[in-house]
């Protein structure tokens, strides 16, 4: 059951991130159209594709990395048999969890030390800053506990998702 949630988890931020990039190039399209037929843009929409970009890169990345679609060097792994591929795989997850567990842990920090001074971020639109730095801690603590799920249980490798 946790994993089906987790899952559902992944999935929602999938979709999300997906509507973020549909949305950045409607938009980006439609500010083309304006800006040349009519001279006039949409204001701060460049910041706001900006913003979209940060979040739908953040919240994607837990869902490609459960999905193995993630960009990997496997010249070594590929060439393993399955006995020794599957140690090496779960090595490597684990040091995956110990980074991306890091990185969240000190990216919490600065979000939270942001939020103590009250920086804001003044562009097109002024936002506080832990606003953007929040994705952070969340994105990283799921690639941590995905790292630590494929450390359980790596995700099957097959010869058609290897690069070479």
């Amino acid at each position: 059951m946790p994993d089906r949630i987790f899952d559902t988890v992944l999935l929602a931020c999938a979709w999300l991130s997906g509507l973020i990039f549909g949305a950045s190039a409607l938009a980006i399209s439609a500010n083309v159209v304006l800006r040349n037929a009519f001279g006039t843009p949409i204001y701060g929409l460049l910041d706001a594709v900006q913003y979209g970009l940060l979040v739908a890169t953040f919240l994607g990345a837990p869902w490609v990395l459960s999905i193995a679609s993630h960009v990997s060097v496997d010249l070594l792994t590929s060439h393993l048999p399955p006995r020794m591929a599957g140690p090496l795989a779960r090595a490597i997850a684990l040091f995956g969890a110990v980074v991306s567990g890091a990185v969240c842990w000190f990216s919490l920090q600065a979000t939270l030390a942001s939020y103590a001074k009250g920086s804001m971020i003044r562009t097109a639109f002024t936002i506080p800053e832990w606003l953007t730095l929040v994705l952070m801690p969340v994105a990283f603590a799921l690639l941590t506990l995905e790292f630590l799920r494929q450390t359980a249980r790596p995700p099957r490798r097959t010869q058609a998702a290897t690069g070479l």
